[in-house]
């Protein structure tokens, strides 16, 4: 069987190692050399990504900067390739496919944002996702998905796809250094002057609830007492600092904003944390709760079905308002069994989300699409 696969490098994501198409197909591939994989690119790419000898590498220009673009790509540029490598499947990048190919098709959703309102796509992006993903998924063989939740939401608002889609869960990279104690001590002392601290990631998604968030510290260290700090991770794509008024905070010395310059500066100040908060205002999928699960460090997050089909018990889940941000801070910091409990269940977890297993879950689904 040959599998055309597109492995496309975002402005924001050009490190293999997160690069969900390439990660895993590169995994199949060398489990299953029987195969052939056609590996689209459509931006120049380093030989030595190509580590396996069934694995055919092909520059398709145009890059994909676009909609426009992406859409010329697809359905003008692509077709003629699938049927030159006579793939008997292509594997999109995201909310991608082709209507003017024959060949069967998979995509791959690792969330659905793009079907909410509010979410953090383009006006641009949103009106093509509108326009054009009924028409996708009518030319699709099978759809990927992160989670049950996902399932079940895509099988209510398009019944059709119900029989297409399948679970094959999600990875994140595992922590390329683990710390000790000693290490963990020193990174404290040169961030927080010793004291332990919540870590709270500030993303785009996560930003609007950057105040409540400043209100429950606030509940927090009025009920508490204690010298617990908060360190705010904020993302490097954002220009400034989310907070103009933290200067006018009552507990302004305790809060410490990180612009996080690079991977191993985020490793060390994940690492040495009491615990994680993220809140994001949307369900989508990124890497940031199960890489804090992957560096035994419990997470609080946001209240969602989409986060508890992905984090099922390995997680405290909270609800949008300051009073109850802070009374699971307070769990964590009262009760140290509880904490353990969480970094135990976060564990269990993190030993099925794995590459292998993703890629696994992928190909066996990819084979029942392919014999229909």
């Amino acid at each position: 069987m040959t599998i055309a696969v597109h492995i496309h490098f975002s402005n924001d994501k050009k490190d293999p190692k997160i690069n969900f198409n390439y990660r895993c197909f590169t995994i199949i591939a060398a489990t299953y050399p029987e195969h052939q994989f056609i590996f689209f690119f459509d931006t120049p790419f380093n030989v030595s990504l190509i580590t396996q000898k069934n694995i055919q590498p092909v520059l398709l220009a145009p890059q994909i900067k676009n909609r426009l673009l992406g859409y010329y790509w697809y359905n003008f540029k692509l077709p003629a390739l699938l049927n030159k490598f006579n793939a008997d499947l292509f594997v999109s990048n995201g909310i991608n496919g082709s209507f003017r190919s024959n060949v069967k098709q998979c995509i791959i959703l690792q969330d659905l944002s793009f079907l909410n309102k509010g979410n953090l796509f383009s006006s641009s992006d949103a009106r093509y996702f509108k326009k054009f993903f009924k028409k996708i998924i009518s030319k699709v063989s099978y759809i990927a998905l992160s989670n049950d939740h996902n399932r079940a939401v895509l099988s209510n608002l398009f019944p059709e796809t119900k029989e297409l889609n399948h679970v094959i869960g999600f990875a994140a990279n595992d922590p390329d250094k683990t710390f000790d104690f000693d290490e963990k001590e020193n990174i404290k002392s040169r961030y927080t002057k010793g004291k332990e601290y919540f870590l709270s990631y500030i993303t785009d998604g996560s930003l609007k609830n950057t105040t409540i968030l400043l209100k429950a510290f606030s509940t927090f260290k009025k009920r508490q007492l204690s010298n617990m700090q908060l360190v705010l991770v904020i993302f490097t794509h954002q220009k400034e600092s989310p907070l103009k008024d933290l200067s006018s905070y009552k507990y302004r010395d305790d809060v410490k904003l990180l612009f996080a310059e690079n991977d191993d500066q985020l490793a060390e100040i994940t690492a040495a944390a009491y615990a994680a908060i993220y809140l994001p205002a949307f369900e989508y999928m990124d890497d940031i709760g199960i890489a804090t699960l992957k560096n035994n460090i419990p997470l609080i997050i946001s209240k969602n079905d989409f986060n508890k089909s992905l984090y099922v018990d390995a997680a405290i889940y909270t609800t949008m308002d300051e009073k109850n941000i802070a009374e699971n801070m307070m769990q964590l910091y009262k009760n140290e069994h509880t904490r353990n409990e969480q970094i135990q269940k976060g564990k269990e977890l993190t030993t099925i989300c794995t590459w292998e297993n993703t890629a696994f879950n992928l190909w066996k689904a990819i084979q029942e699409a392919t014999e229909k």
